[in-house]
This record gives C-alpha cells, structure tokens and sequence, in this order.
C-alpha cells in the first residue's frame, strides 16, 4: 500500500527501512525526509522521492508504507545510486490507439474483484501445474479457465499492447492475461521484456505470469520453451520495493533446486541487494532475502532455518558476507 492509499486516517510510522543506499546511511536519508519512527505519515510520496532524486549521486528513489507493524505502518525508502547496480527499465512504449479486446478487459476485471474477494477470505492457493495460475476458489478458477481460448484468439493485439502501448493500464492487462496463451516462445520472450517495463504495475502483472510459465517449462521440457531467471535476479536490485519483494518471493521457489548458473549469478548481482534485505526489521519481509541469501552461501536448508529461529541473524548475514566478499 503506498502513501495516499490509507484514506482520510494517516497511520505512524512503525518502522523504517531502507535499501538501495550504499552511499547514503539509513540517518543521513532520514534526516533528508525529516520523518522519523512514531511520526504520521508523510502526505505525498511524490515530494519525498523529487526530495531523493534532488541529492547528489541518486538517481532514483521510491517511498513507500505498507501495513503493517504492530498496526503501524512500515515506511520503506529506496533509492538507485548513480553508477551502482541497477534494474535497467525500457524505454516508455509510445504508440497510441492500439484497442485492449472488450472481452479480455472485462473478463480480467471479474477475475480481479473475484480473486480480492477470495484473499480477504483467507483463499489464495494456486495451482500452477498448467503454467498458469488457476485459484482453489471454484468462482475465480472457473473465470480463469475462460482465458486460455480467448487470450490465444486475441494473442497477435495483446502481444503489440504489451510491446508497444501508450497505455500502462492496457500494457499490465496484457502483461496479466497472456500467461494464459499457448505455450510459445514469442509470448515468453515478450513478458520477459515486461520485466523492465518503466511501469511497475506491468512488471509485476508480468512477473505474475511468468512465475507458473518457469515451473511448467521446468516440468515440462517436451515443450521446449525458456523462461530466463535473468531478469527475477535484476529485479532485486530494482529501487522499486514491490519489484524486490515479487522477485524475492517467486526466486525462493525458483531456487529451490540450487541451480549453479542461477547461484552464480545471484553471487555476482545479488549479494549486496540481499544482505541488506535480509536485515530488514520487519521479519516477514526479511525472510525470503534470507534464505536466497543463505541459498547462495551454500547453507543448507536446516542451517537456514535454524540460524533465523535462533535469533541469528546478524551474525549469520555478516558470516555470509565475509564468505562471497560482498
């Protein structure tokens, strides 16, 4: 939830993270913001992030409050330092009147509010098995089941939308309802290109799809398609916070078999981005940089596990630093 989303109440702050800042200490930054723990929230995320980007050596910044802490909110400041490792987005598609099919925006648009109405009833399971998600909630799944055919009929219109669109909001449509096509190349390479869209809701409608489409191509190598984890690990470093969070969550499952060029390649643009997360105070966003991070060290699983229970963490996070010299 970002600044502005809370209505008319204005929670405090709980507690403040920070990433991104190499730099720049946590103090310095929040000095700059002038907030603190226990203050309410800032009123425009606009203002704070032109306030960021103002300082000498950041070029990009995002702020932003998630609930919650305590019943307080967690206010993250992230900022891309010029000359440091980053998340390269694309540059902005421009071409207008290309027309989202009337069949696919409202059917994405029951699917949405059907799927909200099953997570605030606790009822968020997948079953990814088809290479695209299918809810365990009948109404949702049932919903979903129509996109396969109508996203193949339309593919050729929502392949260019996602490519070339003006429309961010027709681009995330796209980017969301064509995991659902025929298991093509094409239609994988394109979302892969969504990565780096410079709209963030895309990336992530993306990163959605692409997630079920990694584990089908995996179970499935009859079908001879790719899904490159490249850009999962890019995203980690991306001064976006929802970007990091998605890309930790589905790169926990993707690592699962400890694939030695995906390990590598963690090893070589990850480490910092991790280890920084991985001491985030707000545990359960924390978790997952932990275990990708311990993943990488070559920690076991119980070694993960029983260094995060037991109260561990720093020294563990500082141990695994010192090994891959990050």
């Amino acid at each position: 939830m970002c600044l502005g989303a809370w209505g008319q109440v204005r929670p405090t702050i709980g507690v403040i993270e920070t990433y991104g800042n190499r730099s720049f200490s946590a103090e310095r930054l929040q000095k700059e913001l002038k907030i603190q723990v226990g203050d309410p929230l800032p009123p425009s995320k606009g203002d704070l992030e032109e306030l960021l980007v103002g300082l000498k050596g950041i070029a990009r910044a995002n702020v932003e409050a998630v609930c919650c802490e305590g019943g307080k909110a967690i206010f993250y400041v992230g900022v891309e330092e010029r000359g440091k490792v980053h998340l390269e987005l694309r540059e902005e598609p421009r071409v207008e009147g290309l027309e989202l099919p009337g069949a696919v925006g409202t059917l994405h648009e029951q699917i949405v509010l059907a799927a909200a109405e099953a997570v605030r009833e606790g009822k968020a399971a997948e079953d990814w098995r088809l290479g695209f998600a299918l809810s365990e909630v009948e109404g949702v799944r049932k919903l979903q089941e129509q996109l396969p055919a109508l996203v193949e009929d339309h593919q050729a219109i929502l392949r260019r939308i996602l490519r070339e669109s003006a429309d961010p909001d027709d681009r995330r449509v796209a980017a969301a309802v064509l995991g659902y096509g025929p298991k093509a190349q094409s239609i994988i390479d394109d979302l892969q290109l969504a990565l780096r869209d410079p709209d963030g809701e895309v990336r992530a409608a993306a990163l959605r799809s692409l997630g079920p489409l990694a584990t089908y191509a995996e179970a499935h190598p009859e079908a001879e398609v790719r899904v490159l984890t490249t850009w999962f690990v890019e995203m980690l470093n991306s001064v976006g916070w929802k970007d990091r969070m998605n890309a930790m969550n589905l790169l926990v499952t993707v690592t699962a078999k400890r694939e030695e060029k995906l390990m590598r390649h963690m090893r070589e643009r990850a480490v910092p981005a991790l280890a920084e997360m991985a001491l985030w105070q707000h545990l359960p966003h924390a978790l997952p940089a932990y275990i990708l991070l311990g993943r990488v060290a070559g920690l076991s699983e119980a070694e993960i596990e029983s260094t995060w229970s037991g109260n561990q963490r720093e020294e563990t996070v500082r141990k695994m630093r010192k090994k891959l010299k990050a």
